[in-house]
């Protein structure tokens, strides 16, 4: 537009200040002016006609110069039009080249979908016919019947290794020919009768060798477990007559379930009769109870006639424990007792110890037969449980009735407790083995246990009951020493506590009730022992006495726990208190009546009573003041001669002498009182301290 602007001025050579330029831009702001303003000028009509035809001047000059101009430049517009034409040409030659190469393009993709979709219809064939020669060979090798197979079934022995092979292979085959069916395969029914044949030649040699081997069981002295073992090795014969022939394997089971049922049998049968022969000859019987009084060895001449023969027996082992209780722990788990090595060597044993081998290899026996029957009949759960028992029912009653018999012979309530204890750690052992626990075997040997010690208890407690304290005296008197029955009770009572500490649990309550029926009966002993005792102070003495022995003989620290050392040690410090207050009667009686007295009217408010006690006063202190060191050097010396357990004299020695500083103590506290306050008699009291020295040089150096 510029250069339109200057060619026009130089071609009309007037300077006028319309152009057209300014024309465009008077438009312009024509457009951009308020319409109202302009309809205003317009309708006004000022100077619009001159307007009007300068524009149409200048318009008509605009338009000659125009065509001057392409008249002028007309040769360079022809040569620009046909350069034009040419390139439209080269233009449309180009887009048909492109039209032809998308074409191509379009039959090229085309050619590859159908490459890629030949490509897979192929890759599919191939896939298929590489499955089918797949099936199609494992098919041919299952229904294949080999030269090396039939030779092995026909002519191998049973117990060769190429037998159980072939016999694997063959199991295979007919499994997986009645899986897939005989479908149209016509190499099916050629293959059949032959798989069919060599099925019966195996089952007819599996059923015989599985016999054979049970057969073996009723060898006499055979170890039946080594059969056991090879059977586990061929386990597979009966998983192949399980499979194919189940009458056979019906027929397998149930001859096994009755050989072993008839051999566990007789075993624990024999076994039982000869181990109870081992039993030691000096056991307890029914005369060995608490209360039997021993009497002395018949002399002179009758003894020399007598019929009855007085045999010297230990005893030891009746009321002591000794180390039996170690068959519940180092000996559970030892040895079996062989009967015959045992009667070479002239070895007795305990009941508790033959009980234990007894059960111990019942346990075994259980435990090894439940297993092999879960492993070569391949059951389980409530099947495999019904077979078991089957298997050890008989075995089970014969160690039941051989129990009952021992049990109720025995006279030894530490064995049956230990026993007792022995079931229990027994039922524990075949939880940890994953076994059945036969809870009902366990809980009628130990009801056979529970009942017979419960009895033996009874025959104790009530001996005890029934001791004719008269036949205890020696010489019209009762001495204060520990007596002998009640050692026994310690003993007895002793052995229970460890019995209990040893197999892990606490006591229960049956054995509470037990140990309790026991004390109290020697508790009524005691008291009807202590009654015939000359002096009250004896009779204290003797209470001491029994009771320490009893404390002393069950002194551990378990056994401290219990309900029974409670019960002793409190009986026992009553007699201790009851004790100090006689001894120190003789001596300060007048002293202690004197406090006892005045503190109970202080303790009311009765102080006018108090004011008669003044004129008692220095009778008391003078008595005192001349006879305490008498009285402590009498006691010191009474002491020690009373108590056959040194350390507890010297103990009880202490407590009346504490006893009597208390009593001196309080007598002040009593001076000290507003009624006796003014007495001078008062000032007159021996210094306590002064009597605690003495007590320390009395002190006993034990």
């Amino acid at each position: 537009m510029p250069r339109k602007r200057v060619a026009f001025q130089k071609a009309d050579g007037n300077d006028r200040s319309f152009t057209i330029a300014s024309l465009e831009f008077c438009l312009s702001q024509l457009r951009k002016a308020d319409p109202n303003l302009v309809k205003k000028a317009i309708a006004s009509g000022d100077g619009l006609t001159e307007s009007k035809d300068d524009v149409s001047t200048r318009l008509s000059e605009a338009h000659r110069y125009a065509v001057q101009q392409c008249l002028d430049n007309s040769e360079s517009l022809a040569q620009l039009h046909h350069q034009l034409v040419l390139c439209d040409n080269v233009f449309e030659r180009l887009q048909a080249t492109l039209y032809s190469f998308q074409d191509s393009l379009g039959s090229i993709g085309q050619d590859m979908k159908n490459l890629q979709l030949q490509s897979h219809h192929i890759h599919q064939e191939l896939e298929n016919r590489q499955k089918v020669r797949v099936e199609l060979s494992q098919f041919v090798d299952d229904i294949a019947v080999s030269q090396k197979m039939m030779k092995a079934i026909n002519d191998t022995d049973a117990n060769d290794r190429g037998f159980l092979e072939a016999l694997h292979e063959l199991h295979h085959k007919i499994t997986l020919i009645v899986q897939r069916g005989n479908g149209d395969a016509v190499a099916i029914n050629d293959t059949m009768p032959i798989l069919e044949g060599l099925k019966l030649k195996a089952i007819i040699k599996v059923r015989e060798w599985l016999l054979q081997k049970m057969f073996q069981f009723r060898k006499p002295l055979s170890n039946y477990q080594v059969f056991q073992n090879q059977l586990l090795k061929c386990h597979f014969f009966y998983e192949f007559l399980l499979h194919h022939d189940l009458i056979s394997a019906k027929e397998i089971q149930d001859e096994y379930i009755d050989t072993v049922s008839k051999m566990f049998f007789t075993y624990f049968k024999a076994y039982a009769a000869r181990l109870f022969k081992l039993s030691m000859k000096d056991v307890a019987t029914k005369d060995d109870t608490l209360g039997n009084i021993e009497s002395a060895k018949p002399a002179g001449l009758g003894s020399l006639f007598s019929s009855k023969q007085h045999v010297v027996r230990n005893k030891a082992t009746v009321f002591s424990i000794g180390q039996r209780h170690t068959v519940l722990s180092d000996e559970f788990f030892g040895a079996l007792i062989v009967p015959h090595a045992a009667t070479q060597n002239h070895i007795s044993y305990q009941f508790e110890s033959l009980f234990r081998s007894l059960q111990l290899a019942f346990v075994d026996h259980y435990s090894h037969e439940f297993l092999f029957i879960t492993d070569f009949f391949l059951v389980n759960n409530k099947e495999a449980v019904e077979l078991h028992n089957k298997a050890i029912a008989r075995a089970m009653s014969v160690v039941l009735k051989s129990c009952e018999e021992q049990i109720a012979l025995s006279f030894d309530a530490i064995s049956l407790h230990l026993c007792i204890c022995l079931c229990d750690k027994f039922v524990n052992v075949l939880a940890e083995r994953e076994v059945p626990e036969a809870t009902e075997y366990w809980n009628t040997v130990a009801s056979f246990l529970w009942t017979r010690l419960n009895f033996v208890m009874a025959q104790h407690y009530d001996s005890v009951k029934a001791v004719d304290v008269k036949k205890l005296m020696h010489s019209g008197s009762l001495d204060t020493r520990p007596h002998y029955i009640v050692r026994r009770y310690a003993e007895l009572t002793s052995a229970h506590l460890t019995i209990a500490h040893t197999s892990g649990k606490e006591i229960g309550d049956k054995m509470e009730a037990v140990l309790e029926s026991s004390e109290d009966s020697i508790e009524q002993l005691l008291t009807r022992m202590s009654a015939m005792q000359q002096t009250q102070k004896n009779k204290h003495v003797f209470l001491i006495n029994n009771f320490d022995l009893i404390l002393s003989t069950i002194d551990d620290e378990e056994s401290k726990n219990s309900k029974i050392y409670a019960i002793v040690h409190e009986l026992e410090q009553k007699s201790i208190d009851d004790f100090v207050e006689e001894v120190l009667d003789p001596h300060v009686g007048y002293l202690i009546k004197f406090v006892n007295e005045c503190e109970s009217l202080q303790a009311q408010g009765h102080t006018q009573l108090l004011v008669r006690y003044n004129d008692k006063i220095g009778t008391v202190i003078a008595n005192f003041n001349a006879k305490w060191k008498p009285a402590v050097d009498s006691i010191n010396s009474e002491c020690i001669q009373l108590f056959t357990n040194f350390s507890l004299g010297a103990n009880i020695l202490q407590t009346i002498f504490s006893k009597l500083v208390q009593y001196m103590n309080r007598l002040t506290k009593l001076l000290a009182h507003d009624v006796f306050a003014k007495n001078p008699v008062c000032a007159q009291m021996v210094n306590v301290h002064q009597v605690m020295l003495e007590i320390k040089r009395c002190k006993p150096a034990y």
